[in-house]
């Protein structure tokens, strides 16, 4: 009992410690404030369209952050047809019914929704739409007549626009960014890089259904001596997982409970005495606080138990411990986009001696008109205790790193 007391006290005592990190981010900057990240871009219709016809105009919307967010559509949307000669006032309609359709958007990943628009007659040739509230596009109108149309044969270039909207539609539902993807250097070993997809399996729209929620994904973070005089890699560490991913298990104004449960594998892939591997089943609940004035703040905890340990690395559990804990602090300026965010990461081994500090802040630069069309985020990253690779998990390291993040 006195071993947990003081592995708890531990515990909260770094955790606390972490936090006052936070609180002082805040301070620092509170002038700034946060929002929800989404992308959401009309594609213009492809081919040219008789006049009268209707044209199925799509949305899509991109959600940039590491939260699932929820969108609502709206039924009908003002917009205004324009050509050299006519200028006309219309709507578009959501082609479902005449209600608000609500989705959910898994972090780093985006849905589309179709709306329908009716071509006037009097207007032809290169016709452009503007849009109330979103971006403008182009629609290619051609003269004739439009009472009967006969179908011309499908010819490979006439399918091709389909089949590539097709496969954009399938990697929109099914391929998605999971954990962060950088690329940092300083400290020994120089360079830093992860990378991290996730699949779902399954395209199905019941939520009762565990199937719906099945998830495959897969992370590489890599350690490089970039600088020396002989530029190997340090150590790689590769972890495939198969999880059950529920966002919104518990929604209302300010907060949103997401929950992750699975099973994860990783390993270094050295062999030898270098070789270091484990399993684990894990579940992972991540809750999510929206704060006055659009800051956001969320905490994610991640429970294990380890089986299938390998045979060099059999302590793992007295420098890994049984769980972690992130938290983070972010915000998003609504009008320019520009987020910043402040992470922490924090571990313990099973004995409560050995812990793990990882800090992460990541900051774009909006402001450079440079950077406009590709702007990842500034990331710099600081690292003090056990477990900063997977080789070096009983080694007690610090390391100071910067570069660039492409998704958080």
């Amino acid at each position: 009992m006195k071993c947990l007391l003081r592995l708890a006290r531990r515990f909260l005592e770094s955790t606390a410690r972490s936090l006052f990190l936070v609180l002082l981010f805040l301070m620092a900057n509170g002038t700034v404030v946060l929002g929800e990240s989404v992308t959401a871009v009309f594609t213009a219709p492809p081919g040219t369209l008789p006049v009268g016809s209707r044209a199925s105009v799509w949305l899509y919307c991109m959600n940039n952050s590491s939260n699932s967010v929820r969108r609502t559509f709206e039924p009908t949307l003002n917009c205004t047809l324009s050509s050299q000669s006519v200028t006309i006032e219309t709507e578009m309609h959501l082609n479902t019914n005449s209600s608000p359709r609500v989705a959910t958007i898994p972090p780093g990943g985006f849905v589309r929704e179709e709306y329908l628009l009716e071509l006037p007659i009097t207007s032809s040739g290169q016709v452009s739409l503007d849009i109330s509230g979103y971006n403008q596009v182009t629609v290619l109108v051609e003269q004739g007549v439009v009472s009967e149309v006969v179908a011309a044969p499908e010819t490979p270039a006439a399918t091709s626009p389909v089949a590539n909207s097709d496969l954009r539609e399938y990697f929109a539902n099914h391929v998605s960014f999971y954990e962060p993807i950088y690329f940092i250097a300083g400290s020994a070993p120089a360079a830093e890089f992860q990378v991290s997809l996730k699949y779902k399996v399954f395209d199905i729209k019941d939520n009762w259904n565990p199937l719906t929620h099945f998830y495959f994904a897969y992370t590489q973070t890599s350690f490089w001596n970039a600088f020396a005089k002989d530029p190997s890699f340090f150590d790689t560490s590769y972890k495939p997982s198969m999880f059950l991913y529920y966002p919104d298990v518990f929604q209302n104004n300010f907060f949103e409970l997401d929950l992750q449960g699975g099973v994860e594998h990783e390993s270094n892939g050295r062999g030898g005495i270098l070789e270091r591997s484990y399993n684990t089943i894990y579940i992972q609940p991540k809750a999510t606080f929206d704060l006055p004035a659009h800051f956001q703040f969320s905490l994610q905890p991640r429970a294990w138990m380890y089986f299938r340990v390998g045979d060099h690395n059999p302590d793992i559990a007295d420098f890994h411990g049984y769980a972690d804990l992130i938290s983070a602090l972010t915000w998003l300026d609504p009008h320019s986009g520009e987020k910043i965010q402040l992470s922490n990461k924090l571990l313990i081994g099973d004995d409560g001696n050995h812990v793990g500090l990882t800090f992460d802040l990541r900051f774009n630069l909006v402001g450079i008109p440079l950077l406009r069309k590709f702007n990842p985020a500034i990331q710099i990253q600081y690292f003090h205790g056990f477990g900063q690779n997977l080789l070096d998990y009983n080694v007690d390291t610090h390391a100071l790193r910067a570069g660039i993040c492409l998704y958080y």
